[in-house]
């Protein structure tokens, strides 16, 4: 059965469920109402867009699309965690996007590409909605709005990565550490945790290779961070002790 997303009401352009799918297949709302990326489009807009929206479900560890593959969609995330990663020559992964936010787009940066430039996994159980490329080309030629709106995103996955990358060339391990878990809280599905689990869906082997350190240095870092109380590790993630220190770190001090 289609995920259930919560109902959105009170504007003008909100386009609620498909109408052109059975009942039973509908969701109570639309992503595109609730995405950042879609919520401001025009009502005319969206209902182009939902006629080819597609509903799919992954089960963890499951490949979106794999890398070099033929690019064939867009996909919007309904709920759960992907990791975007690149392989590299030695066979390790660089994994440089995480797509955690409900109404991200995860393969915008290969919509105007042939292949897939990364490959795309579930790390945890996801439910995404997807729009075919060639059926989205056609809508975008009558609606220049939604190149604005893929603009926009693409921008964001660009200044995300930079970001990244600035981090793993002037950053040292704990920082880089401290910068990965104010991301993982400034991306949780609850804001403002306190004395709570940052659930992490990483396993030790993937956060190292995403932060650009061997396993050992990460345990280590985290130890440090744990140690001087500014975080405490749990079997299911990590507990912010101390904020304003982590937030200290993670900016390079």
């Amino acid at each position: 059965m289609q995920l259930r997303i919560q109902e959105i009401s009170g504007n003008d352009n909100v386009a609620g469920p498909c109408q052109h799918k059975p009942v039973d297949e509908r969701c109570l709302s639309c992503i595109l109402d609730s995405s950042d990326y879609f919520s401001t489009l025009s009502l005319e807009v969206k209902r182009a867009l939902q006629e080819f929206l597609q509903f799919k479900s992954f089960n963890r560890r499951a490949l979106l699309y794999r890398e070099g593959r033929a690019s064939e969609n867009l996909f919007i995330l309904l709920s759960g965690e992907v990791k975007v990663y690149k392989s590299l020559p030695n066979g390790r992964l660089q994994i440089h996007k995480l797509t955690v936010i409900p109404g991200d787009l995860i393969a915008c940066e290969d919509l105007f590409l042939d292949k897939y430039s990364s490959s795309a996994e579930a790390i945890s159980p996801v439910n995404v909605c997807f729009l075919p490329k060639a059926h989205l080309q056609k809508i975008i030629s009558r609606h220049p709005e939604i190149p604005d709106t893929l603009m926009r995103s693409m921008a964001r996955n660009l200044n995300s990565y930079i970001r990244h990358i600035a981090n793993l060339g002037q950053k040292n391990a704990l920082e880089r550490v401290a910068s990965y878990l104010l991301f993982l809280h400034e991306t949780h599905h609850e804001r403002n945790l306190r004395s709570e689990v940052l659930r992490e869906s990483l396993t030790r082997t993937e956060l190292a290779d995403m932060i650009g350190v061997t396993q050992r240095t990460l345990i280590r870092s985290l130890k440090k961070l744990e140690s001087d109380k500014v975080v405490a590790l749990s079997r299911d993630g990590f507990v912010i002790l101390d904020q304003k220190a982590l937030e200290y770190l993670g900016a390079g001090g």
